[in-house]
């Protein structure tokens, strides 16, 4: 869904407005399927950047508001203002639009909700950017992907990492309790390594994390500024 976007050359320009034939992000839900949107609302995103790189912030609004233009304009339905924020960083409201998607409950729901928090806006992302770059691994194949991006960057792991990724259980696991639920699964950054991320999260509401715990498994650093 979100392979070779390539980035539309106007994002790079200054004061970038997304149209309507690029990325949609309501197509999402199409694939995560017990996952969705509020009634009457919709996803879009504004494209923040400065003269290091760029990335999208995804938001959610009404079906009938005007979508916003700029990361100023949407700062400002907030009372708020730009306040030192760069494309290597988070931008604020980053996460808000979790608030109006709604899970079915079904085990499989936690896991796509965590997944499209950890993943909903890795698109477009630009230079700086691009150290957003974290993968989510179901399985061993799906090491098919990260060496497919260590190839286009022209490394390759030590031996001592490949040797540890073959004793790597790349299961995720959902436990259902009686109140919160535990999400588990394996994620791979060329900054940092493969980490066994672990969330808790009230059963009832998943934006309401109980607890987060990001396991190093395998410290890696590709060695890569850009």
């Amino acid at each position: 869904m979100k392979k070779d976007l390539g980035l539309p050359d106007h994002f790079t320009a200054e004061n970038p407005v997304r149209l309507d034939s690029e990325f949609n992000p309501n197509l999402y839900f199409n694939v995560l399927t017990h996952l969705k949107l509020t009634s009457g609302y919709k996803l879009d995103y504004i494209y923040f950047n400065d003269e290091l790189g760029g990335l999208p912030l995804v938001y959610a609004r009404k079906s009938s508001s005007a979508p916003f233009q700029s990361y100023t304009e949407l700062l400002k339905s907030f009372d708020e203002e730009m306040s030192g924020e760069r494309s290597y960083g988070e931008l604020r409201h980053k996460y808000d639009y979790l608030e109006k998607i709604q899970i079915d409950k079904m085990p499989e729901s936690y896991f796509e909700f965590v997944t499209m928090a950890f993943l909903g806006d890795q698109f477009y992302l630009w230079w700086h950017g691009l150290y957003n770059d974290a993968k989510i691994l179901c399985d061993a194949s799906d090491m098919q992907y990260v060496y497919a991006d260590m190839k286009g960057f022209e490394i390759e792991f030590p031996q001592g990492v490949k040797n540890g990724i073959e004793e790597i259980d790349f299961s995720p696991v959902v436990i259902v309790g009686e109140s919160d639920v535990t999400v588990r699964y394996v994620t791979f950054t060329k900054w940092g390594g493969f980490f066994e991320n672990v969330y808790v999260m009230d059963k009832d509401n998943p934006m309401q994390l109980l607890d987060v715990k990001f396991n190093p498994l395998i410290e890696y650093d590709c060695g890569i500024n850009f």
